[in-house]
């Protein structure tokens, strides 16, 4: 008897093991996924230390302990499948169960691997952690948005990815052991457990019920009425630090879900206030091109080309070229006035110096993208999306090609890429385009590099095309480069440095393509416009949060201009098509939030953005507002903090606009 006794304390103890194994495999769902949050941001701290220690402050537990908050949140999202299926086990032990749930923890792991390895390796060139802009680039043309890692690297990361997701799948199926928890055995030929009361049942679905609402806490970050999103974990005056803290999986969920949220996002202020602010930041009158106008820097331009615009608007035979190029990832940091590199861009230095230079000129991003909306339809980019996204909304905008269409210039677009990427060609199209150049109007002779075909072709056929004539006179032409973008792969080496050597190349095209429109008798009649479309790979790991991140330069040049200036006007790549317009004696009154450069009655600022933050620029402050800590960045000049209201209400007014696009 006594001997028994021993016997039948274990039975009742495996049964209610057995009856806890699903309560216990829940939570050990929750656990693993926590884990590996917690692995991610330890990964990401360690290879961007150089990175996060430079900002100041780098303590490494506390961004461990405050990180916490957004890995459960993951945690909770990613147990409600098993905890569903723990439930339906209760009452139905299918061998299915088992193989959804072992295909859900693969799912979990490569999703949790390619999140954690994309945002350390992403962050180094963006600056911000992972949202939904990556996914955006790769839906609308795989190879385009793979295009910036070399082969070599691109190979070790798949297989890198394959590796650490099937340890972490091997790791969580055997921490969980579905089969067992399930179906009460490891194989099928093992002799299944003894069948549960009705009461048994009950009281684990109860159980698993229960934890499953639970669930809901971590979800929404506790219990106050605010919920979770990326901001909840930022601790630190660092911004990098609190970055390493930011769960790479939630933010980009939480960038996924919220992207088209356009009513509800950026409410500093009360409509009022934000639009009284707004009407101060806004100037459409028109300034015509005449010598009595009353403008701070005068820019004519010469009286060859304003009587072929006129013959050419008239329909005459003799007309004009107005060529823009946009050059991809140039800087004012890689020219040779700033001192940091020289010999690399001869030619846009040569251009500056002999043409119209505007010295305090700002990006309006950080990505091809956003800049071609701002520079071709005087549109503000937005801090966490791109409007390209939409095309909807960029079907109701204006756009320097249709301007043009409407004062009878022939309008076309030359790019050697996928034209289809990011929505590019649905944007050219509905802004005005007729015609566009790329990568698949090129013949098969024609060499191929990642991104498409080299500068040097694109250029090419633009010259071939401006010399050939059109059935209208007046011509706009766009050309956008693309050798100078990662990773590189141009066909000459003149420069160790190989990001350096793609800029010399690119310039190299450029100062070529202006031999031929001397050389074929056309540039004269040009007027030409060159701004880039956002700082690229020069300074390194460039810091969102400095002036510098968006320091472009915008020259005018073509025999169009015969007087060389410096112009230190304050803008940025929004007040391109205003500034256009009005040098060519049009209106401007379409383009609400682009201002004319030349007009000293106009309210002269660059607004910038980046995820997730807003900057201003005047004469007075410069100031970057960082939306996800909720606090100033960056506040200088003589008026500190006068531009925050501004940035603030010209956001908010920015997302009120988006919203009525398309209504």
């Amino acid at each position: 008897m006594n001997l028994a006794l021993p016997h039948l304390f274990r039975i009742k103890k495996n049964h209610k093991i057995r009856r806890m194994k699903r309560i216990t495999a829940l939570i050990k769902v929750f656990s693993a996924v926590t884990i590996l949050g917690v692995l991610g941001h330890i990964a990401f701290y360690l290879l961007n230390l150089h990175l996060i220690s430079g900002e100041g402050d780098a303590r490494f537990f506390p961004m461990l302990w405050n990180a916490l908050r957004l890995d459960v949140a993951v945690a909770g999202y990613a147990s409600f499948l098993p905890a569903l299926v723990f439930m339906v086990s209760v009452w139905w032990k299918g061998i299915a169960l088992v193989y959804l749930l072992r295909c859900y923890f693969g799912i979990i792991a490569i999703a949790m691997t390619l999140a954690n390895m994309a945002n350390i390796v992403l962050y180094g060139y963006w600056g911000f952690p992972l949202d939904a802009t990556p996914l955006f680039y790769l839906l609308s043309s795989p190879s385009d948005a793979m295009a910036s890692i070399g082969t070599g690297e691109l190979i070790v990361s798949v297989i890198l990815v394959f590796l650490i997701s099937v340890l972490v799948y091997i790791a969580i199926d055997s921490w969980v052991h579905p089969r067992r928890t399930i179906l009460g055995r490891h194989r099928h030929h093992e002799r299944p457990r003894q069948h549960r009361t009705m009461k048994e049942r009950l009281v684990q679905t109860a159980c698993l019920l229960l934890l499953t609402a639970l669930l809901i806490i971590p979800v929404r970050g506790g219990f106050s009425v605010a919920t979770n999103n990326v901001g909840s974990v930022f601790f630190s005056s660092n911004y990098r630090l609190n970055h390493c803290a930011v769960n790479p999986v939630f933010s980009f969920m939480y960038s996924l879900l919220h992207d088209e949220d356009f009513s509800s996002r950026y409410r500093f202020m009360d409509d009022k206030e934000a639009t009284a602010i707004f009407k101060s930041m806004v100037y459409t009158s028109m300034r015509t091109v005449s010598p009595a106008d009353s403008v701070s820097q005068a820019v004519t331009l010469s009286p060859h080309f304003t009587s072929c615009l006129e013959a050419g608007m008239a329909g005459e035979e003799k007309g004009v070229n107005v060529v823009m190029v946009i050059l991809e990832g140039f800087s004012k940091y890689i020219m040779s006035e700033s001192g940091h590199v020289k010999g690399v861009t001869a030619n846009l230095d040569a251009l500056a110096s002999q043409g119209v230079y505007f010295t305090n000129f700002y990006a309006n991003s950080f990505r091809t993208d956003r800049a071609l909306v701002s520079i071709l339809s005087g549109y503000p980019a937005q801090p966490t999306t791109s409007l390209m996204k939409f095309p909807q909304k960029t079907n109701s905008l204006q756009g320097i090609a249709r301007s043009m269409n409407s004062i009878g210039f022939a309008t076309k677009y030359f790019y050697g890429g996928d034209a289809d990427f990011t929505n590019m060609r649905a944007y050219l199209r509905a802004t005005g385009f007729e015609d566009i150049v790329s990568e698949e109007n090129f013949s098969r002779g024609v060499p191929r590099t990642k991104w498409g075909i080299d500068d040097n072709y694109v250029f090419d056929r633009a010259v071939k095309d401006l010399a050939a004539g059109n059935r209208r006179s007046n011509r706009f032409f766009v050309v956008q480069t693309s050798s100078s973008h990662e990773p590189y792969e141009v066909p000459v080496k003149r420069l160790e440095d190989k990001a350096l050597n793609a800029f010399f190349f690119a310039d190299q095209c450029l100062g070529d393509f202006i031999a031929q429109l001397k050389k074929k008798k056309i540039w004269d009649n040009t007027l030409l416009v060159i701004v880039p479309d956002h700082l690229g790979c020069y300074p390194n790991n460039p810091d969102n949060f400095q002036l510098y991140r968006y320091q472009i330069p915008l020259i005018l040049s073509g025999g169009a201009i015969t007087t060389p200036q410096r112009i230190p006007t304050i803008g940025a790549q929004q007040d391109i098509p205003a500034t256009l317009l009005a040098l060519l004696g049009q209106s401007h009154d379409d383009y609400r939030f682009s201002k004319d450069l030349l007009d000293d009655k106009a309210p002269h600022f660059a607004f910038f953005t980046v995820p997730d933050a807003v900057g201003m620029v005047t004469d007075d402050n410069q100031l970057i507002y960082d939306n996800g800590q909720q606090k100033t960045v960056l506040d200088a000049g003589k008026a500190k903090g006068k531009n925050l209201r501004k940035a603030q209400a010209y956001l908010q007014k920015l997302y009120d606009d988006i919203d009525m696009l398309g209504k």
